[in-house]
């Protein structure tokens, strides 16, 4: 009765210290407006090329603003309060000190800012590293309680807050993955009002991508921001330039002792050109060079073997396997296994959540058996998991449920609940379900890890922080993404060649923090069925809006026709058992191609009267992907070809048509040389570029 009243009496306090502190209480987070017919114009290469004046801006403004911030006369780029006064009013209270971190990130020069208030009993760390040769630099702001007490009140924990030199700005912006024929739409702000943008339903991008192109008259920044949860950012024009914000959405309450809570990720890309199409690059190859996995994949082909919630037993798939061997597939990657392989889902896949071991009467010798067949022929594994959620009579329930806060269950009096979290945020039990799938991918032969999340976890969060949190705000939430990391880490530790396809319900996590670990196979869930009627132009409309941001991602394969197979060009494809060798190796140069730079031509979405164009490449070789729609009302479409050199000759081949190749130089093709014709109905062109 009386641990009741003192979480009850905690939850009162720090409802109220929120309401006066003015911090966010929840409310649904909009954008002020947006325009989402966005052009774009072309560059050259030189213009494409990373200066030496872009690397140095970035490091100047890097040094001032968060490696020697505080110390030279500068309020930091990041900011917290402690009990209502902000870091950036009280610098003289905090010792500064900077040294090289033990490991540097991939590409770039890692830095430890520690800052110490012996007063408030609080240190906090700054983890800062710039990518010089990508004029790229990032860093995330972890605050820990160094005392035997509760700490004052920590609230306004931001990741940045400060004023980037951009001068009359407008926004580039995405939505993101809601399932739907609009997902990753270019979206667009002109800045004239404050804008705010922030995630929805806990997962980091179901609504929006968390990327923004600030561009301006003389150049701009790309603002990345990794955070798996529900994030804010804020952008406001000023004399100076812009003022962002970005933090968790929702923050706020005390640090036990020997607590810590941290920011999210947050990355600038600096580019010297008023066209926005410069900054999209230059942070498309900061992704490839510097965050990707080593091992990330780029083209790939994987083979549905088992649909979701498919009862095939292992003896139809090995039926199936010796006729589509790896000597009649020699481009196969991966054999996919969707959800539906493991213990007590004979009924529906979402039954056996949490039942990480193998159905013994369907797979006898487990999924291992399938796995070495792979092997024999060159082929590997992709595996389903869906590990943050578990049914309450799966074996994970029955293990979480003898510990203290390993689950979180919103209905444990129900007979079946098939949607219990499992708590992410306590260390042991990150630490225990790391180490359990870990084993489960070692016993499995497992190549790809297919991780998925299908459900929002805000109001699990928010029961967390009422009933195990004493009140305090967003903390469930801070623990759980950092735990989320902190599992995957320990996946790959025990697994060191593992690639991890990042799904989340089709595209909902993909943000910094994901992209330093994995890519997402499947980016959407509209691609689920493959009957709509616009799927084809929603397919190309999602390939050309997550270019701007993302280099590497897939779905589902469209091979019946030409129409359809060129629709599914992009660089990881899930492809059906019937699908034909031709349309396995097809188009693997232009697939590869999508890994360098993007050039938007057009968009069209899914309007059947309009031409969706991009353009692949780099100065010396590519392609461009030209789709008319059913009832395009042009007869032809004049391609401004981008990222060539000027004097240059270049041919041009149209696949359909490949003994009449063009030639022209690069400044022709970049002012309009080139048209192509289309016929009635719906027509997709392929156009390979490469110098003469």
């Amino acid at each position: 009765m009386f641990s009741t009243l003192k979480k009850f009496v905690s939850m009162i306090l720090a409802f109220f210290t929120l309401l006066f502190s003015g911090a966010d209480l929840g409310e649904e987070i909009r954008y002020i407006r947006y325009d989402t017919d966005v052009n774009f114009t072309s560059l050259s290469a030189e213009e494409l090329a990373v200066s030496e004046a872009e690397k140095a801006a970035c490091r100047t403004w890097y040094e001032e603003n968060v490696l020697y911030a505080g110390t030279n006369g500068k309020t930091p780029a990041y900011d917290f309060s402690v009990n209502g006064i902000p870091l950036s009013i009280q610098l003289s209270d905090w010792q500064f000190s900077v040294s090289p971190a033990a490991e540097n990130r991939k590409g770039g020069e890692t830095s430890l800012i520690t800052l110490t208030n012996e007063n408030a009993c609080l240190q906090a760390t700054v983890e800062a590293t710039i990518y010089v040769e990508n004029a790229t630099c990032e860093w995330t702001v972890s605050l820990q309680n160094i005392s035997g007490d509760r700490s004052g009140v920590i609230s306004g924990f931001y990741a940045a807050n400060c004023t980037l030199p951009v001068e009359d700005a407008q926004v580039f912006f995405s939505r993101g993955s809601e399932s739907n024929a609009e997902d990753f739409t270019m979206l667009h702000d002109d800045l004239l009002f404050p804008m705010t943008v922030a995630a929805k339903d806990g997962r980091s991008t179901t609504e929006f991508l968390p990327y923004f192109n600030l561009n301006g008259t003389d150049g701009g920044m790309i603002l990345g921001i990794g955070w798996s949860g529900l994030w804010k950012a804020t952008f406001k024009d000023s004399r100076n330039g812009v003022q962002i914000g970005v933090k968790q959405k929702n923050l706020l309450g005390y640090l036990e002792p020997g607590e810590s809570i941290r920011t999210p990720l947050v990355s600038l890309t600096f580019y010297n050109n008023d066209n926005p199409v410069k900054g999209f690059n230059a942070f498309r190859s900061w992704i490839m060079d510097c965050v990707y996995p080593e091992n990330v994949p780029t083209v790939q082909n994987n083979m549905d073997i088992l649909f979701v919630s498919n009862t095939r037993t292992a003896d139809e798939i090995f039926y199936d396997l010796e006729q589509f061997d790896k000597t009649k597939y020699p481009y196969l990657d991966n054999y996919w296994m969707d959800a539906g392989w493991y213990a007590g889902c004979e009924e529906s896949w979402a039954d056996g959540v949490g039942n990480w071991k193998t159905s013994e009467t369907r797979f006898p010798g487990g999924i291992k058996a399938i796995a070495d067949y792979g092997a024999e022929n060159g082929v590997g594994v992709v595996l389903w998991y869906e590990p943050e959620r578990l049914t309450s009579d799966s074996y994970l329930y029955s293990v979480g449920s003898q510990h203290e806060n390993w689950l979180v269950d919103l209905d444990p009096k129900a007979d079946f609940n098939q949607n219990v979290m499992w708590n992410l945020g306590d260390e042991e039990a990150c630490a225990f379900l790391s180490d359990y799938i870990a084993s489960s991918l070692i016993e499995n032969g497992v190549a790809v890890y297919r991780q998925d999340f299908n459900f929002s976890p805000t109001e699990y969060w928010q029961h967390q922080d009422l009933y195990a949190n004493g009140g305090r705000i967003g903390f469930a939430e801070n623990h759980y993404i950092t735990g989320l990391y902190a599992y995957l880490d320990g996946l790959f530790a025990a697994v060191p060649d593992l690639v991890m396809d990042n799904c989340a319900s089709g595209g909902r996590r993909l943000d910094l923090e994901m992209a330093r670990r994995s890519v997402p196979m499947w980016r959407s869930d509209y691609n689920c069925d493959q009957t709509l009627p616009d799927l084809l132009d929603a397919t190309q409309a999602h390939t050309y809006g997550l270019s701007f941001w993302l280099p590497v991602s897939g779905t589902f394969i469209n091979f019946d026709t030409e129409y359809g197979m060129r629709s599914s060009i992009m660089p990881i494809l899930q492809v059906p058992m019937a699908t034909p060798v031709t349309a396995l190796d097809g188009y693997r140069a232009e697939r590869e191609a999508q890994m360098q730079n993007f050039f938007p031509l057009s968009f069209g979405g899914t309007d059947p009267k309009k031409i969706t164009a991009m353009q692949y490449g780099d100065k010396t070789a590519g392609c461009a992907l030209i789709y008319a729609h059913a009832e395009h009302e042009a007869d032809s479409f004049t391609v401004y070809f981008s990222g060539l050199q000027a004097d240059a000759v270049y041919t041009v081949t149209d696949v359909d048509t490949p003994d009449a190749q063009a030639s022209f130089s690069g400044e022709q093709l970049m002012q309009g040389a080139y048209s192509v014709s289309f016929p009635e109905g719906r027509k997709a062109v392929v156009l390979n570029y490469a110098i003469a």
